[in-house]
């Protein structure tokens, strides 16, 4: 089974998406033993702070709504647009000239949640850009994970696990 530690991406609005484990009975919530870890995990904007339990929970699921909605080729549903709008426009950025180029500064100092509001940008930039295209959720029929391929032949979310499985029982029907 993954874990926190074993999320297949790193696209933080489909790790966070991946943390609920729909294709078993009863669904997992990787989140459900604190999401914490979930966050320390996570490259994320300088001043981040992990939000709340609830206010995370509650940005997944629209994250998700938003991911799937791609997958299948069909409109989100609304509440799930305008809850991951609101989160990306709880903080302002700005461009800053650095030594190394230009990087986005966050200003959370408002108040705004600057974690929640990477994940919504994450996930706005990824159904609206040209990656959507690559959005796949993992073709082994006990998996629901979510993830972005880097090639047009992936079809699991870890070749390790799922992939694995897959061939191990494909091999097994055979013999």
């Amino acid at each position: 089974m993954l874990d926190l530690d074993s999320l297949p991406g790193d696209d933080l609005a489909v790790n966070l998406a991946d943390t609920v484990m729909l294709a078993v009975s009863p669904p997992v919530d990787l989140l459900d033993d604190g999401d914490a870890k979930f966050w320390a995990a996570q490259a994320l904007p300088e001043g981040a702070r992990p939000p709340s339990a609830e206010q995370t929970k509650r940005l997944r699921s629209a994250v998700r709504e938003l991911l799937e909605a791609t997958v299948a080729a069909r409109e989100p549903e609304v509440w799930a647009v305008e809850r991951v709008n609101a989160a990306a426009a709880a903080v302002p950025t700005s461009p800053r000239l650095t030594a190394e180029g230009a990087e986005t500064s966050w200003h959370g100092e408002d108040g705004g949640e600057i974690a929640l509001a990477a994940v919504a940008v994450a996930a706005i930039d990824l159904v609206s850009g040209p990656r959507a295209a690559r959005l796949r959720r993992c073709g082994a029929h006990d998996c629901s994970m979510l993830f972005v391929a880097a090639n047009s032949r992936r079809v699991w979310c870890t070749p390790s696990l799922c992939g694995n499985r897959v061939r191990v029982a494909r091999h097994a029907a055979k013999g």
